[in-house]
């Protein structure tokens, strides 16, 4: 199931997207207003967005561009469904970062199939550019220097070993509401070091959308890989 927020100040519309892809197990969390847009995609962290073009506030383009320019939503399946019909148009929002376009009216299948698209190619292209955003760390090492970067990164693998066990076994035992505390720490950290698809899994988990244990911990270990490998890296490439 896929957490899909839409960003259309047509109510019905919005209406008709949501049932129109409820029986294939997605929700959608529709905003009105494109000056809301990228703090309920902070609250939700959605697996996709669909934007319009013509909005209230910001310009569906704008949202398209800042969503392109997150550390946290710079891989985000984004989805362009407007009234603007011409080759134009769908070429100017493709070369900002939209990964389709569709134009209303639109076919339902058709909307279905390519929104399942881009959420299995996008569960299919998850490395280290989402386990560890390079950029951010970057920031990080040069905030406080390699060495104190390094350390800081050898305690959050310890820190993510013994978090995700520690939710993992609230999850077994049902107690929902410390392993939301738990993992609530953990995104912080994590959104800290750039650890992206650790972020979005603890966020599920806060908002009860993920309530099993086996993709967090999967997750945990592929991330604390990743923090070796750039570790790794930068040793290289300081020698």
């Amino acid at each position: 199931m896929a957490t899909i927020v839409m960003v259309d100040d047509d109510e019905l519309l919005c209406a008709i997207v949501a049932r129109t892809l409820a029986p294939v197990g997605h929700t959608v969390v529709a905003v009105r207003d494109g000056d809301d847009a990228l703090d309920i995609l902070w609250e939700c962290g959605p697996d996709l967005a669909i934007l319009d073009c013509a909005l209230p506030g910001k310009t569906g383009l704008t949202i398209l561009r800042e969503i392109r320019q997150s550390a946290m939503f710079h891989t985000l399946p984004v989805l362009i469904l407007t009234a603007r019909r011409s080759e134009w148009h769908s070429k100017v929002a493709m070369e900002a970062g939209a990964n389709d376009y569709v134009r209303k009216p639109f076919d339902p299948g058709e909307l279905v199939d390519k929104i399942e698209h881009l959420l299995a190619t996008a569960a299919g292209s998850s490395d280290m550019g989402t386990l560890i955003d390079l950029a951010r760390l970057a920031d990080l090492r040069a905030a406080v220097g390699h060495a104190q970067a390094d350390t800081l990164l050898a305690m959050m693998t310890t820190d993510i070993a013994e978090r995700t066990s520690r939710i993992a076994a609230l999850l077994a035992d049902g107690d929902i509401a410390q392993a939301i505390k738990q993992a609530h720490a953990l995104r912080g950290a994590a959104d800290g070091i750039g650890a992206l698809d650790l972020a979005h899994h603890c966020r599920a988990i806060e908002q009860q959308t993920e309530r099993g244990s086996e993709q967090i911990a999967a997750c945990a270990t592929a991330t604390i890989a990743a923090i070796a490998q750039a570790r790794g890296q930068a040793v290289t490439s300081s020698a």
